[in-house]
């Protein structure tokens, strides 16, 4: 059977949460896997990473090319996922998701739902966000397709994503790449995933205590004030089971080469 590659987005401020998020997807994969950390300071030494930023007083991470703020490492390094694939010489579907994921579902019942006929498939939200910063006191950017990009597939057999390289990614505006613009039809080119692959408590409209994949977009139990937040039982579990085999004898995961 063919593996499945999955690339998470890595931010040094939010380790408990990646690890628990590539061990949950890892724990119930019944299909081989690859699952690969988008560190910017690797993707940076591999020239594929470029793009400067500067962080203020406030620890604001902030574009030097758009002029603009934003809120993870990752922001920008998501849309490498086509170049990475590339660069393996991968076929079929790479995924991406946000580091502050639990998978409670095996991967393998979302490739099953994934349509050639697309580039690019995620989660429709309908969402625009009346605070004025993220949970982390980052300032909340509002756009077209807000969350769309926390979780997508690519397609690498589909032409709209060669026009996705390195360089696209390191001088578009951020907004044109999170709102799909290296698509012949831009959003509109975007398959459908069922939301609850991409379950953000407060936000998905339709709700379930039994959803695939939950995303704490608004926080999670890992940060001060959200400790009690929904699912967070769910998340202590995970991060109790993950602990529990550090000191034991584990083959690692394979990753893919930068």
């Amino acid at each position: 059977m063919k593996s499945i590659h999955v690339l998470i987005g890595w931010d040094a401020r939010e380790i408990d949460a990646y690890n628990v998020a590539e061990h949950s997807l890892i724990r119930r994969s019944s299909i081989p896997i690859t699952v690969t950390p988008l560190k910017h300071n690797e993707l940076r030494e591999h020239k594929l990473f470029y793009r400067e930023w500067k962080i203020d007083k406030h620890n604001q991470y902030y574009d030097l090319l758009d002029k603009a703020p934003f809120s993870t490492e990752f922001s920008h390094t998501r849309f490498l996922v086509p170049e990475i694939a590339r660069r393996n010489n991968l076929k079929g579907w790479a995924i991406f998701c946000d580091c502050d994921f639990l998978w409670l579902d095996d991967i393998k019942n979302l490739v099953d739902q994934l349509d050639d006929e697309y580039p690019v498939m995620s989660v429709h939200f309908n969402y625009e966000s009346d605070q004025q910063f993220k949970m982390d006191n980052k300032i909340q950017t509002k756009y077209n397709c807000k969350l769309w990009s926390s979780l997508m597939a690519f397609n690498m057999e589909h032409e709209d994503n060669k026009r996705l390289t390195v360089e696209a990614v390191n001088k578009w505006k951020g907004l044109d790449l999170h709102q799909f613009s290296w698509l012949t039809r831009g959003p509109e080119s975007v398959g459908e995933i069922h939301p609850f692959w991409n379950y953000v408590p407060d936000i998905t409209e339709y709700k379930t205590n039994q959803p695939n994949a939950v995303h704490f977009s608004l926080g999670g139990p890992w940060l001060q004030g959200y400790e009690e937040c929904d699912f967070n039982k769910q998340w202590y579990l995970e991060k109790t089971h993950m602990d529990s085999l550090i000191t034991k004898s584990r083959a690692p995961c394979l990753k893919l080469t930068l």
